[in-house]
């Protein structure tokens, strides 16, 4: 039997993804003019339409999937929103160092150490991505294409989980806009090994 197919991409280039570097977390923020051309063009080349479309609750998540298939999201799943910052969200880079240097150079060094500005940890924003992922495999029906826009610290963590790495890994896995990969499993497994990058071309 064919192992159900998921596709995950990350949103497209958004204002806030600069420069100059904002950080975004759960806020909402737009696609910039680059990230709505790259998604249209991207779209061009997909070879079909997915039967179903799950996407973020996050506005930048919602806008990819308009630009890259022309409607919108069949079904939100809010835990697939990006890793909450606490008290930096919505802030420039800039304007969070002068309040706590220490604090941006922690997650920009180590995330994995917990969160320094009183968001969420790695560890939490991979277990209720998890949880979410899990979900959605498990409904998705036989031959059918389904397809989840989310962020890069979700499918960072995830990625992570799948292949049974150590959120230490988190900074060195390249995860940059419209990166497109396919999880191909019956369910989510630790150690499953079973998500990689893969090109329009060779969706199925």
């Amino acid at each position: 039997m064919t192992n159900k197919r998921l596709y995950l991409i990350r949103h497209g280039h958004t204002v806030w993804n600069g420069p100059p570097l904002r950080f975004q977390g759960q806020m909402d923020s737009s696609l910039s003019e680059t990230g709505r051309n790259d998604a249209i063009a991207l779209g061009k080349r997909m070879p079909y339409q997915p039967d179903r479309i799950i996407s973020s609750p996050a506005l930048r998540c919602r806008q990819t999937v308009d630009c890259l298939f022309g409607r919108h999201p069949d079904e939100i799943e809010p835990r697939c929103i990006e890793i909450g910052l606490g008290w930096c969200e919505g802030l420039l880079a800039t304007e969070a160092v002068e309040i706590d240097a220490d604090a941006v150079r922690t997650w920009q060094e180590a995330p994995w150490e917990g969160s320094p500005w009183g968001g969420e940890s790695l560890e939490v924003l991979q277990e209720r991505v998890v949880a979410g992922v899990t979900d959605i495999v498990a409904g998705i029906k036989p031959d059918e294409r389904v397809f989840l826009a989310a962020h890069g610290g979700v499918l960072r963590t995830l990625i992570c989980y799948v292949n049974d790495l150590p959120l230490s890994e988190y900074n060195n896995i390249d995860m940059p806009n419209l990166t497109l990969m396919e999880l191909a499993a019956d369910a989510v497994v630790r150690g499953g090994n079973n998500i990689r990058l893969v090109t329009p071309e060779e969706m199925i």
